[in-house]
Protein backbone atom coordinates (compact mmCIF):
# COMPACT_ATOMS: atom_id res chain seq x y z
CA UNK A 1 0.00 0.00 0.00
CA UNK A 2 1.50 3.30 -1.03
CA UNK A 3 -0.61 5.42 1.36
CA UNK A 4 -1.70 7.88 -1.32
CA UNK A 5 -5.23 9.25 -1.63
CA UNK A 6 -7.61 7.20 -3.76
CA UNK A 7 -10.04 10.11 -4.19
CA UNK A 8 -10.65 13.68 -3.04
CA UNK A 9 -13.72 15.34 -1.63
CA UNK A 10 -13.92 18.80 -3.10
CA UNK A 11 -15.76 21.02 -0.64
CA UNK A 12 -16.90 24.57 -1.30
CA UNK A 13 -16.89 26.39 2.06
CA UNK A 14 -18.92 29.28 0.65
CA UNK A 15 -22.11 27.34 -0.07
CA UNK A 16 -21.39 23.96 1.56
CA UNK A 17 -21.53 22.09 -1.73
CA UNK A 18 -19.19 19.18 -2.31
CA UNK A 19 -18.35 16.55 -4.88
CA UNK A 20 -16.07 13.54 -5.17
CA UNK A 21 -13.28 13.20 -7.73
CA UNK A 22 -10.94 10.31 -8.43
CA UNK A 23 -8.41 12.44 -10.28
CA UNK A 24 -5.83 14.57 -8.50
CA UNK A 25 -7.28 18.08 -8.05
CA UNK A 26 -5.90 20.72 -10.37
CA UNK A 27 -4.95 24.22 -9.36
CA UNK A 28 -8.20 25.50 -10.93
CA UNK A 29 -10.26 23.03 -8.93
CA UNK A 30 -8.63 24.24 -5.71
CA UNK A 31 -9.54 27.88 -6.37
CA UNK A 32 -13.19 27.40 -5.44
CA UNK A 33 -13.02 24.17 -3.44
CA UNK A 34 -10.97 22.75 -0.61
CA UNK A 35 -9.43 19.39 -1.59
CA UNK A 36 -9.78 16.80 1.17
CA UNK A 37 -7.82 13.58 0.44
CA UNK A 38 -9.55 10.26 1.05
CA UNK A 39 -7.55 7.14 1.85
CA UNK A 40 -8.24 3.43 2.10
CA UNK A 41 -7.15 1.07 4.83
CA UNK A 42 -6.95 -2.70 5.07
CA UNK A 43 -10.26 -4.31 5.95
CA UNK A 44 -10.50 -5.70 9.45
CA UNK A 45 -12.19 -9.08 9.55
CA UNK A 46 -13.58 -11.33 12.24
CA UNK A 47 -13.54 -15.11 12.36
CA UNK A 48 -16.82 -17.03 12.37
CA UNK A 49 -16.14 -17.97 15.98
CA UNK A 50 -15.77 -14.31 16.99
CA UNK A 51 -19.05 -13.43 15.28
CA UNK A 52 -20.86 -16.33 16.97
CA UNK A 53 -19.50 -15.26 20.37
CA UNK A 54 -20.74 -11.69 19.84
CA UNK A 55 -24.12 -13.07 18.74
CA UNK A 56 -24.44 -15.23 21.86
CA UNK A 57 -23.36 -12.42 24.19
CA UNK A 58 -25.73 -9.96 22.57
CA UNK A 59 -28.78 -12.26 22.67
CA UNK A 60 -28.20 -12.79 26.40
CA UNK A 61 -28.31 -9.03 27.01
CA UNK A 62 -30.91 -7.48 24.72
CA UNK A 63 -32.71 -9.28 21.93
CA UNK A 64 -35.13 -6.39 21.24
CA UNK A 65 -32.59 -4.16 19.46
CA UNK A 66 -30.64 -6.84 17.65
CA UNK A 67 -30.47 -4.99 14.34
CA UNK A 68 -28.61 -1.83 15.44
CA UNK A 69 -26.95 -3.10 18.59
CA UNK A 70 -25.65 -6.25 16.97
CA UNK A 71 -24.15 -4.32 14.06
CA UNK A 72 -22.44 -1.94 16.47
CA UNK A 73 -21.06 -4.82 18.52
CA UNK A 74 -19.58 -6.40 15.38
CA UNK A 75 -17.96 -3.12 14.35
CA UNK A 76 -16.52 -2.54 17.83
CA UNK A 77 -14.97 -6.00 17.85
CA UNK A 78 -13.44 -5.50 14.39
CA UNK A 79 -11.97 -2.14 15.44
CA UNK A 80 -10.18 -3.84 18.35
CA UNK A 81 -8.04 -5.82 15.91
Amino acid sequence: MNNEPVAWMMENPQNTSAYLTFEKPTREMKISHQAIPLYTHPAKTLTDEEIWQITEDFWKRDWTTLDVGFARAILRKAQEK
